[in-house]
């Protein structure tokens, strides 16, 4: 099958996932529109309706499509609002761990020597801790909210994105056109900004598509720990927690919740790894 020059389509077997774009899109839709598209207030509390089961099931009504909790609270309109909080977490922590991960990653590529050793070693530090620690302790001394939650992500995060920065500044800077920049009288800042920083770009963003999922799976586990975002915020790890004391008879109150996480979640991860396959030449040539 000839190509027309120029023209570069995905590899065989690497289509565009047309379902997780879609699921990733309408997560997003939903999160920007949660209020206006909701049935009920997530936070309203009607305990004549409690425990009432999805509507596919007998004694399910139309007003709640997915049941209701223990309160009486609508768990779709509580679901729609808990992807707001839990993709608005997700982009404070990427926002916040990737812009000072990728500084310190592009400082400690380029320069080297004790620059090097020490963000290197400061990161390694921040890793060997569980996130779930640094939130306990957090939650402990600050209190659990939506920043406390969004700046323990960040500060694993951070860490992260700085050991892959590093990794591809120490192969990019090795190239013969750094070297031309360098013999031409280009600074260091100019090189790393107009040179280095956007060969990197596409890996940035495949590391951002990925780390979208693991941020909503530990944001929800915090919060069902009670170290994350309190009640009576609609969350899907607060939701979760809610239902376990009635799995065997109101089982959709935990179960909605986690499928939700379960399907964005997923998503995610396939987008990342179809960008990681698609943005690499090497991997797009096999």
């Amino acid at each position: 099958m000839s190509l027309a020059a120029g023209v570069a389509l995905p590899p065989r077997g690497r289509r565009l996932p047309w379902v997780a774009l879609t699921v990733v899109a309408l997560t997003i839709l939903v999160a920007a529109s949660a209020g206006w598209i909701a049935p009920h207030d997530p936070e309203a509390i009607d305990p004549i309706n409690a425990t009432l089961p999805p509507v596919f099931l007998d004694g399910g009504t139309s007003d709640y499509l997915l049941g209701t909790d223990r309160l009486g609270r609508d768990i779709l309109s509580r679901i729609l609002h808990g992807a707001r909080l839990s993709l608005g977490v997700a982009a404070v922590a990427l926002a916040l761990g990737g812009s000072v991960g990728t500084l310190l990653g592009l400082i400690a590529g380029y320069r080297g020597g004790w620059a090097d050793a020490l963000i290197m070693r400061l990161a390694d530090t921040f890793l060997a801790f569980p996130s779930v620690l640094i939130a306990l302790v957090l939650a402990v001394t600050v209190g659990p909210g939506f920043w406390v939650v969004a700046l323990v992500l960040g500060l694993v995060l951070w860490a992260r994105f700085a050991r892959l920065v590093r990794g591809e500044v120490l192969s990019w800077k090795a190239r013969d056109f750094v070297a031309l920049a360098r013999v031409a009288g280009a600074g260091g800042p100019y090189i790393v900004l107009h040179h280095i920083l956007p060969n990197i770009v596409n890996s940035l963003v495949v590391l951002c598509t990925l780390q979208v999922g693991w941020a909503i799976v530990v944001e929800a586990s915090l919060t069902f720990l009670g170290a994350g975002i309190p009640p009576p915020a609609p969350t899907w790890g607060g939701m979760v927690a809610e239902g376990l004391d009635f799995i065997e008879t109101a089982w959709w109150i935990s179960v909605m919740p986690g499928v939700a996480i379960l399907v964005v979640v997923f998503a995610f991860n396939l987008l990342g790894d179809w960008l990681r396959d698609w943005l690499d030449p090497q991997l797009r040539s096999v």
